[in-house]
């Protein structure tokens, strides 16, 4: 997967899961989840479980915090780098 295809993944799960009930469309890839409320530790986890079942990255434990969560580009990022990591341990 690109980039880009993890971040529209992304921008959709958290549309849908997170912010259905807000009517708040203005989600953008840059916008700031933490800072904004989007999101804290529980909905991390959730985002973690989507991340991991349906993304298929394995985000080692050391990357949970909130530099890597600041936004979807930056989770994105973090995705690929993660997913090109794993493919050459394959």
């Amino acid at each position: 997967m690109t980039e880009e295809n993890y971040t529209s993944a992304l921008l959709a799960f958290v549309r849908r899961e997170f912010l259905a009930d807000s009517g708040d469309e203005a989600l953008t890839a840059t916008t700031p989840l933490i800072e904004s409320g989007i999101l804290d530790s529980l909905r991390i986890a959730v985002l973690m479980a989507f991340i991991r079942d349906e993304l298929a990255v394995q985000v080692p434990l050391a990357k949970i915090d909130a530099k890597n969560f600041a936004d979807i580009r930056t989770i994105a990022a973090m995705l690929h780098e993660e997913s090109v990591v794993e493919a050459g341990r394959a």
